[in-house]
């Protein structure tokens, strides 16, 4: 039993900013409250989703936690320093500590609750807003999955606020769920490099873009109007953000400047909860191979290669693979 790397990876809670009903009209209460940032915000700072990250490792949960949009690991500054630690600076984040999540603050996200429910009660909204999270209706794992998570949103903002409504599809998420615009939220969709550029990633969540990703599949930023102050307030941002981007894509004869400026667009993306971190996939698997001799590539298909691997027809042992002090821990918190 060894604990495998992560995959390459980001996933990310996404918001569906245009949503609909099943009977073909506009889930109005919660396209106006996903609106209001207090609101995102208070999910930001309060929803603690380490109940979930056990689901993936049960042993080593924290080892799931994610606090950007990109990855670690993608590109390196001239002097060596991981871009991601650019963002965690902007963003004023510490160093993950392995025993809490460090972006939590409930201070935070009881003032930003109460300031969403006042704002949000006095142009209709009512409580506790829907959140209609879709799963493949065959999936035991995913329901599973899904109650947890239920029981997260309970634990984290209060039934009085938020509640998760699980429902499923069929076959086709796309054609059942997306496409039609039904989800309040995808939660666990990420993004997998193509190339060592923080721009793979920022660019799926431009405004006005068909090309970028998750704009256009996921939050449908793109279809909502300026008819209400809220969305105002919400396109104004998104364009923002969009203009940070396409400020650092123009940057090509100083890499240290590009990501410098990638990194402030980044930690504006989350700043403002257009989406959240959710986590990295580190599970734990059976194996005869030595995971630390594999490629351990950050973006394109290097990984699929079959090439140096150690091997052990008798397996590995977690004394020799390091992993048994882990083991030993996780299980003494069990008796």
């Amino acid at each position: 039993l060894v604990e495998k790397p992560a995959d390459k990876y980001s996933y990310q809670i996404h918001f569906n900013f245009d949503k609909y009903n099943e009977d073909g009209t506009k889930d109005d209460n919660w396209n106006t409250a996903i609106a209001n940032e207090a609101f995102r915000l208070s999910w930001y700072y309060g929803l603690n989703l380490v109940d979930n990250f056990k689901r993936t490792n049960p042993i080593k949960p924290m080892n799931c936690e994610n606090n950007f949009y990109s990855t670690k690991g993608l590109c390196y500054t001239s002097d060596g320093e991981d871009y991601v630690e650019l963002v965690r600076a902007e963003l004023g984040l510490p160093e993950e500590n392995g025993e809490t999540p460090v972006r939590l603050n409930a201070e935070k996200a009881a003032e930003y609750k109460k300031q969403a429910m006042e704002e949000l009660s006095a142009i209709g909204v009512t409580f506790p807003v829907m959140v209609d999270y879709y799963i493949a209706g065959s999936n035991q794992i995913a329901l599973d999955s899904a109650n947890v998570m239920a029981q997260c949103f309970s634990d984290s903002l209060g039934d009085d606020y938020v509640k998760l409504n699980i429902k499923t599809y069929i076959k086709s998420s796309t054609k059942e769920v997306y496409t039609p615009k039904l989800h309040s939220i995808s939660a666990g969709a990420g993004w997998g490099a193509d190339y060592g550029d923080p721009q793979n990633y920022l660019g799926q969540e431009v405004y006005g873009n068909d090309n970028a990703y998750y704009s256009a599949h996921y939050s449908n930023i793109n279809e909502i109007t300026e008819e209400t102050p809220e969305n105002k307030a919400l396109l104004d941002t998104y364009k923002e953000y969009s203009a940070m981007v396409e400020a650092a894509d123009a940057i090509t004869d100083d890499l240290d400047a590009r990501y410098a400026a990638y990194a402030k667009a980044e930690a504006y993306l989350l700043d403002h909860a257009l989406v959240i971190p959710y986590n990295y996939s580190v599970g734990w698997v059976l194996s005869k191979v030595d995971n630390d001799s594999k490629i351990n590539a950050m973006y394109g298909c290097t990984n699929d290669k079959m090439k140096n691997w150690e091997t052990n027809t008798e397996g590995y042992t977690s004394e020799e693979k390091g992993v048994a002090k882990q083991i030993a821990e996780f299980a003494a918190t069990k008796e």
